[in-house]
């Protein structure tokens, strides 16, 4: 997956559909991030990401965003 990403394309690959979030609504903190950032991962690449740092940065703090957790909690991911 490619690291940089301009605003316009984290809007319109990254962006969290309404039944995106009704998925997320029983999670919380980096598990809620986490799952959002896989989610939306495996519906670009049609996979799972074999590490965190396939993520873009861009997109975790994208994602991040709109589901209130703070960037940095998607490293205690597991």
């Amino acid at each position: 997956m490619r690291q940089e990403w301009e605003p316009e394309d984290l809007i319109e690959v990254w962006t969290l559909l309404e039944e995106d979030q009704e998925r997320l609504r029983n999670k919380s903190g980096a598990n809620r991030l986490g799952f959002a950032l896989l989610l939306k991962f495996f519906e670009v690449e049609a996979r799972f990401p074999e590490g965190a740092g396939e993520i873009p940065p861009a997109a975790v703090a994208y994602v991040a965003q709109q589901v209130k957790v703070p960037a940095e909690e998607f490293a205690a991911y597991d």
